[in-house]
């Protein structure tokens, strides 16, 4: 499984740089402008530095993602139409993924053994308490740009994700009640 040549694993930009093209498509910033805001974003958790930022912008540049243009002595980033293009790679690429990501992980799962899977039950545990906090925050930043249409679907699809496990949670709390 591939996307020209690139792994799931594997794509021509970093995390970071995804983080920093999302920013520049937005509209031209200068680089403090950019470490400003992920500063913010990731406050007590990352600690983004110049000497992270400023190369991570200059390989975009590099390759095509991003130009600079110097105005009054400041270098402002802009993303590039490769740019752009490479957001409809990278949801191909992360569609990708979760497939894969999904399969693995329910294949590591079941040959783990009784032990690894209580360790790993614990871990979901920490993991689901995580996914409700993500999920009120997607929820609300996505809800408020999308248009109508889209938030009923997205809505609506999330919304019958949840029943169908909360009748599989119940059913699995029946059995376990009448055991």
């Amino acid at each position: 499984m591939s996307l020209g040549g690139r792994t799931p694993f594997n794509m021509d930009v970093s995390p970071l740089q995804v983080l920093l093209l999302i920013q520049l498509d937005g509209g031209p910033r200068y680089g403090y402008e950019v470490l400003k805001s992920l500063k913010e974003e990731f406050e007590g958790i990352w600690e983004p530095k110049t000497g992270t930022v400023y190369p991570a912008l200059k390989s975009l540049e590099r390759k095509g993602y991003v130009e600079t243009l110097e105005k009054e002595g400041t270098d402002f980033y802009m993303i590039t139409p490769e740019g752009r293009a490479l957001f409809r790679l990278m949801e191909s690429h992360l569609s990708e993924s979760l497939d894969f990501t999904v399969k693995y992980l329910s294949v590591v799962f079941k040959w783990m053994s009784t032990d690894m899977q209580q360790g790993a039950i614990r871990l979901m545990g920490k993991l689901a308490d995580k996914d409700e906090a993500l999920t009120e925050r997607m929820l609300t930043e996505f809800y408020r740009n999308l248009d109508t249409e889209v938030k009923v679907s997205f809505l609506k699809n999330i919304k019958n994700v949840t029943m169908h496990r909360l009748k599989l949670i119940d059913s699995l709390l029946q059995e376990h009640d009448h055991a």
